[in-house]
């Protein structure tokens, strides 16, 4: 069998595909992972071929001028007296909202169709945001997987293809440009554009009503590294892992990324801190308090395990892999995605979330610590743990696709 991955463009988001690709490889299934340039080291990083297939817009640029788009029209002055965002300006943010990832499809549309049409895969799996993979399935007559990277995201916000009609709710509305795409290749702009959803998140940490849910163990991976020595030493105290993503601050800037304050926070208490960022972050770390270590490029799957704590601001693949080792996770959410992320990290009851409204040194320190001291929040850890580790791994998921493209039938 043939499988074709089309994952988001940021390295995070294939990493939550890279279990499966495995999975797919090591029984003998041929693996293609159509990217832009950008992400083919990524791929190739882990060991799976990478196929470039477009590379001319830069979609990371096209999500930061939306966002500040949505800064810039969240005024005071476009608000009616109860608060609430004028009709007018909902209009104009929900036809935005579309843009980027329908420049995105746009870009890659000719090279992925080309190679959907040479190579004839038998299942494509992509990511939700990548509209430009229902394309590859209709040239190669094969089925089409969501692959989930969290809490579904696209379907909270009602976009196109998610699995909501545009009866239900007129946000699920496809835009005119990206109608016109598909229908240049032949693929329907549907309410729901996948035949199943890969789901490696947890029921109790998933929202509601997934479409055609396929559940799959969350399997971790951040990039190759060398495991240090200090890791398998026990530490002296109690451990706390501080890690910050770069994405929020490229779309924000400098003000959100609050490692500094988190550790000013930390200071007080008699704790190790390990501090997980990129070379780039690490320069913006200006005093690091004592007992505190700064690692760059480790993957945090190796810093997990000696743990008692982490504190991050929920993205989803750190805090699934915080809870496929069951680690209590205190959460600083700075975009909607994360926020997302953090309200039902804390229905579990296994993290604490702040919102950025929270954020001083002294409700960070006293969050902290009561997931240090309080047994309910790693009772509750543990709990989201076995109930990750009860869903089917990546390996046991691939027969269950593979009877999915046995009995296809195109259309």
């Amino acid at each position: 069998m043939r499988v074709l991955f089309t994952p988001y463009p940021w390295a995070s988001h294939y990493y939550q595909m890279v279990g499966l690709v495995w999975a797919f490889r090591a029984t003998g299934h041929e693996v293609r992972i159509a990217v832009p340039p950008s992400l083919t080291g990524a791929v190739t990083g882990s060991g799976a071929i990478a196929v470039p297939v477009g590379g001319s817009y830069d979609l990371n640029a096209g999500i930061t001028d939306l966002v500040r788009a949505r800064h810039e029209l969240d005024r005071p002055d476009n608000r009616n007296e109860r608060g609430e965002l004028r009709p007018e300006v909902r209009r104009t943010l929900l036809g935005l909202r579309m843009v980027p990832h329908t420049r995105a499809a746009e870009d890659i549309a000719g090279d992925l169709v080309a190679f959907a049409r040479a190579w004839r895969p038998d299942l494509v799996i992509y990511d939700p945001l990548v509209y430009g993979a229902p394309l590859a399935a209709a040239a190669a007559r094969a089925p089409v997987v969501r692959h989930l990277w969290g809490p579904d995201m696209t379907r909270n916000i009602v976009m196109p293809g998610c699995g909501v009609s545009a009866q239900d709710d007129p946000r699920a509305a496809w835009p005119e440009d990206l109608a016109a795409l598909y229908e240049r290749y032949g693929a329907k702009p549907q309410a729901d554009v996948a035949a199943r959803t890969l789901d490696n998140c947890p029921e109790s940490l998933q929202l509601p009503g997934v479409p055609n849910r396929l559940p799959m163990r969350f399997t971790a991976y951040n990039g190759s590294a060398v495991a240090p020595a200090w890791l398998s030493e026990p530490p002296a105290r109690p451990r706390v892992c501080v890690t910050w993503g770069s994405a929020a601050t490229a779309l924000l800037g400098d003000a959100t990324f609050l490692v500094p304050r988190i550790l000013d926070a930390l200071s007080g208490l008699d704790v190790e801190i390990v501090v997980a960022v990129k070379e780039a972050d690490a320069a913006r770390i200006p005093d690091l308090p004592a007992r505190t270590r700064i690692v760059t490029g480790m993957p945090l799957e190796l810093i997990m395990p000696s743990c008692d704590a982490i504190i991050h601001q929920s993205g989803s693949g750190t805090t699934l892999t915080a809870a496929l080792h069951g680690i209590p996770q205190l959460t600083l959410p700075q975009v909607a995605d994360q926020s997302l992320v953090s309200e039902r990290l804390a229905r579990t009851g296994a993290g604490i979330g702040l919102a950025s409204d929270e954020t001083e040194p002294h409700a960070i320190k006293a969050a902290a610590q009561r997931l240090l001291v309080d047994g309910e929040h790693r009772m509750a850890a543990l709990r989201l743990r076995e109930e990750m580790l009860a869903q089917p791994t990546p390996s046991e998921t691939v027969p269950t696709l593979a009877h999915l493209v046995a009995t296809h039938q195109p259309h």
